[in-house]
């Protein structure tokens, strides 16, 4: 028989290990649709975007959308409204658009070879040349770097680093694959906040990396997830991220469905967010599955479709078209 001490010591141990768990755990939100679109005057937004390959958040909480098979790059306010075409049908003929990335007033314009500056009147104000593909990410004083994403292999480096007038500051990170079979290897998302430190996340969803500007290794660490990396038909990893977005907020890293995933098309359910110290502080579920999955070009072989202010998060969504949709947190 067990003491009545005995049996006060034995609840009081359970009550401390359950409060300390309940402590530890990691908060889970639903996330639910929030009424949000987009307005082209006399077009309907459900059926005006073809193929966009990169969306991101202005500094005065508008969006800019680079659609590379419809109108091109365009801006729109933080209620929707579309305000002008920085690129593309009607400012221009740009030939094999990538990105648009707002640089403080300033939107950063990447085409195949060539990363140019323009106002938010679609003048332009300067011009970078770059050799090869790459994804181009930049910090608010004007310097960028470059996530060489698939052609690591053939560069013999991941990132590049620039100042603001163009000039190369460093390569660096080795690239894990030796050949363009296992390319999914260095295939990652990069990000910038947290005084300009560069936030590398792989694709497949194993890790994350730091580094600062010159290319020293500040943080490396095992990214823990109830997820893991995972193997497609042919052996080579399949990829556990679908989309990441860092802003001052934290890193947000949008989570593969596996189960319900395939080669062709990759679903979504749950984004997770991350410290800058990579540690996981909060998840958040999708009532539905979504996927922001696209067919890649030769010359652009990523997307971004995905940001996150203000406790909404925003995207655009691929199937069965390109819409935009958002979320918050349900009540």
């Amino acid at each position: 028989m067990l003491t009545s001490r005995t049996r006060f010591l034995i609840f009081s141990s359970w009550a401390i290990f359950l409060l300390l768990w309940g402590c530890s755990k990691v908060p889970s939100h639903k996330l639910e649709v929030v009424p949000f679109t987009l307005n082209v005057k006399n077009v309907n937004p459900a059926h005006y975007f073809r193929r966009v390959t990169d969306f991101n958040i202005t500094q005065d909480n508008g969006f800019v959308i680079t659609d590379i098979d419809g109108p091109g790059v365009l801006r729109f306010d933080s209620e929707g409204n579309f305000i002008n075409n920085i690129a593309g049908y009607g400012s221009g003929n740009y030939e094999a658009l990538c990105s648009a990335t707002p640089v403080d007033s300033l939107i950063a314009i990447h085409t195949f070879g060539l990363i140019e500056l323009f106002t938010d009147k679609a003048k332009p104000v300067r011009r970078y040349f770059m050799r090869g593909r790459g994804d181009v990410f930049f910090a608010p004083n004007g310097d960028y770097v470059i996530n060489r994403m698939y052609d690591s292999f053939r560069f013999g480096h991941c990132l590049e680093t620039y100042d603001a007038s163009g000039k190369l500051i460093k390569q660096f990170r080795s690239p894990r694959a030796s050949g363009e079979d296992d390319a999914i290897l260095d295939f990652a998302f990069c990000g910038i906040a947290d005084s300009n430190k560069i936030f590398y996340l792989p694709a497949i969803g194993d890790s994350g990396f730091v580094y600062d500007w010159d290319g020293n290794l500040i943080l490396a660490k095992k990214i823990k997830s109830k997820l893991k990396p995972y193997q497609l038909k042919d052996g080579r990893p399949g990829p556990l991220i679908e989309d990441a977005f860092v802003n001052e907020e934290g890193i947000f890293v949008v989570r593969v469905n596996k189960k319900l995933s395939k080669e062709e098309i990759v679903y979504f359910d749950l984004i997770e967010q991350y410290d800058f110290n990579l540690d996981l502080v909060a998840s958040f579920h999708l009532e539905e599955p979504l996927t922001m999955s696209m067919q890649t070009d030769f010359y652009s072989p990523w997307y971004h479709k995905f940001c996150y202010k203000n406790g909404v998060f925003y995207f655009i969504i691929s199937q069965p078209y390109e819409q935009f949709i958002a979320l918050k947190v349900k009540n």
